[in-house]
């Protein structure tokens, strides 16, 4: 249902052909979930394949990517919907570590979804990026001894966080890939006196409402004008 939020008081607007009083109103307007799930299916949540990388190429952390971003999704998934979330089903073997490969063996979704008696598996891949750049630009500057616009050369530190998800759901039953997409997001901040894991969630904080909208219906909210005669 379609709900009124917040209401302007009307503006009398006049052109060549008359009058007509405007309203400007905020609905909140109903978005249905991505998959059609009943809501209180049974998930499991995991595999999800991981990569950690800056502009040099690959990087230790000292946390888990993977891990964190499954913890994450199960709060959020406990937090605002009904599903029931299946045990993690200890030692799984992986056939591949190629996201588009392992997609496609239904035969080892099928498996997984008969140990975790699932109805649906959550799986996917993370690729977290930091990069990492130091350099010169060029700036104005405007001196007020003598009024004159000068050219200089200043350095910046920049450091930024990616975080490319590729979230995929397989039916526990067939093991057939039943959704797919890809998430992005991107911070910067303008100071190299960074944390990894502090960035990694300020990544995942920008990203839940995606991520709830892939499982349960939720709200947004759009501003409207209103013309009346």
């Amino acid at each position: 249902m379609t709900r009124l939020t917040r209401y302007v008081a009307p503006v009398l607007v006049c052109s060549a052909l008359g009058c007509s009083t405007v309203r400007e109103v905020t609905l909140d307007l109903p978005v249905q979930p991505r998959v059609a799930f009943a809501g209180r299916e049974t998930l499991h949540l995991g595999p999800f394949l991981q990569e950690s990388r800056d502009d040099r190429g690959p990087i230790p952390l000292r946390f888990d990517v993977a891990q964190e971003f499954e913890r994450h999704l199960s709060r959020l998934l406990r937090r605002e919907t009904r599903f029931i979330l299946a045990p993690t089903v200890e030692n799984v073997r992986l056939p591949t570590t190629d996201p588009l490969e392992i997609s496609k063996d239904a035969a080892f979704w099928r498996e997984l979804g008969a140990q975790s008696g699932a109805d649906f598996i959550v799986s996917g891949s993370i690729d977290f990026q930091i990069q990492d750049r130091t350099g010169y630009k060029t700036e104005e500057y405007f001196s007020p001894v003598d009024g004159r616009t000068y050219y200089r050369q200043v350095l910046v530190e920049q450091t930024g966080f990616s975080f490319d998800i590729l979230l995929q759901i397989f039916d526990g039953r067939t093991g057939a890939l039943v959704y797919e997409e890809p998430m992005k997001d991107f911070r910067e901040l303008r100071d190299r006196r960074f944390d990894e894991f502090s960035g990694m969630f300020s990544n995942l904080y920008a990203l839940e409402n995606r991520l709830i909208g892939v499982f349960a219906p939720r709200t947004i909210k759009s501003k409207r004008v209103l013309f009346f005669p």
